[in-house]
């Protein structure tokens, strides 16, 4: 099937522009001002403001067993609030459990409506050449690290690691034990300091659950920009709101988190998914992002 959007005014990265988008075989077959000689179908975009749709951290999904709740949860707290992609992290605390916790999480999202994509967490001592080397092989496209002691990073042999994760390069993402904020925030930047000096992808900072992961995370991951991204030859995956002079200036992850009320609808590979309050779950329509070079994007 092929039609063309008119005059929408797409929202990526704070920036908003009017545009027309030809849609075919449920590919973005190319985005320009206007079509003015194509003879498809076309509907009037003028009324709605498009956005990509969200990519959200959060790691709830993965533990509700029953496939009820499963699906009023994503229903709530993913689709409604315009995320089409989710990412979440395996616990692992020795090395053989990577590939049965990989082998587990395939069957408990079997019927998931949305697509993810599969990180791992592991404690500070695991990060070994050999452990990284496996989640190399398994495509992981993402390593979230425990720091209970900051002073424990300096105890790692970096180079080895660095080397390990060549030519993947999954970025290293923090998780800081502490509870006490200071403590935190100086963690957060001596890790960022230490990340920069030894050259090792990584992300400077927590990711925070349930919130929408920032551009340039994606990018390091990978993720951007086959998600999170309206672009030529990509999904058909987008949110429309209804255009309003207070949020045309506003950037999307702000939208998620104050006027994702506004959505009016959302797309996810080319079928509606959600239309006013309305969601059409579609049991296993989700599907595994494999994730070929995380960080390609960046030096």
């Amino acid at each position: 099937m092929q039609y063309i959007i008119e005059n929408i005014h797409l929202l990526k990265r704070q920036r908003l522009k009017k545009t027309s988008i030809l849609i075919k075989d449920n590919r973005v077959e190319l985005i320009k001002d206007k079509f003015h000689s194509y003879q498809y179908m076309r509907m009037d975009g003028s009324p709605y403001i498009m956005t990509p749709t969200t990519v959200m951290l959060d790691n709830q999904v993965k533990q509700i067993a029953f496939n009820t709740q499963q699906r009023n949860y994503i229903e709530e707290n993913l689709i409604k609030k315009g995320c089409t992609t989710f990412l979440f992290y395996l616990e692992v605390s020795r090395e053989k459990e990577l590939a049965m916790q990989l082998k587990k999480n395939r069957s408990q999202l079997l019927n998931c409506a949305i697509d993810y994509v599969t990180a791992v967490k592991i404690p500070l001592k695991l990060l070994t050449p050999s452990f990284v080397r496996m989640c190399k092989r398994e495509k992981v496209p993402a390593l979230f690290i425990e720091v209970e002691d900051v002073k424990a990073l300096y105890k790692i042999a970096w180079g080895w690691i660095k080397e390990a994760l060549f030519p993947y390069n999954a970025p290293l993402v923090p998780i800081f034990l502490s509870q006490n904020e200071q403590e935190k925030k100086m963690a957060e930047k001596m890790w960022s300091s230490l990340m920069r000096d030894v050259k090792i992808p990584s992300i400077p900072h927590e990711l925070q659950e349930g919130a929408p992961i920032a551009y340039p995370d994606l990018v390091k991951m990978g993720v951007y920009p086959f998600k999170g991204n309206v672009y030529q030859g990509g999904e058909v995956t987008y949110n429309l709101f209804a255009f309003h002079e207070s949020i045309i200036n506003i950037e999307e992850n702000d939208l998620f988190l104050y006027h994702y009320d506004r959505i009016q609808m959302t797309i996810h590979k080319g079928n509606c998914i959600r239309a006013g309050d309305k969601v059409f779950y579609r049991p296993g329509y989700g599907e595994l992002l494999e994730v070929k070079v995380p960080s390609f994007l960046t030096i």
